[in-house]
């Protein structure tokens, strides 16, 4: 049992540093953002509460940055836009090897999207169902991107 609590403990980690990948500014020219994220793991004898964040969206960003992002080397592989519907397919190198696929659909200032995530966590195989849901909520000030 201690491994699988130590296995639940990783991913309600990489669940939370998904939620708050981009810290909320109070006001500015960019997007304030309202995200809910909820994570199923099929076998798990609980269900993870719900995540509520705010993160702040450069104007204009383009769609990836509404992936959650996770925890470790994970890029996007593949994705596209066709309509109001952005997909992608995401590769996790490094300790916890996985993949993902998903989807987002936005719609009058909100989208709603999923992502499941297949692979290792600590030597043991995972498969995990993420929702989300996120509604602009008002202005910030984004981060200066990194060059």
């Amino acid at each position: 049992m201690s491994g699988f609590m130590s296995r639940l403990g990783v991913v309600v980690s990489t669940v939370a540093l998904a939620a708050y990948c981009l810290p909320a500014a109070a006001q500015g020219t960019d997007e304030l953002w309202e995200i809910t994220m909820k994570m199923e793991m099929p076998g798990m004898p609980m269900a993870i509460p719900p995540q509520v964040s705010k993160v702040c969206v450069a104007k204009g960003a383009n769609d990836e940055n509404f992936v959650p992002k996770q925890q470790g080397e994970c890029k996007s592989v593949d994705s596209k836009r066709v309509g109001n519907k952005y997909t992608f397919r995401m590769v996790c190198d490094g300790k916890n090897k996985m993949t993902a696929n998903g989807e987002i659909t936005f719609k009058d200032g909100a989208y709603d999207g999923r992502m499941e995530m297949a692979g290792m966590m600590e030597g043991q195989p995972m498969n995990m169902n993420q929702t989300y849901a996120g509604k602009r909520v008002g202005t910030c000030t984004a981060p200066p991107k990194a060059k």
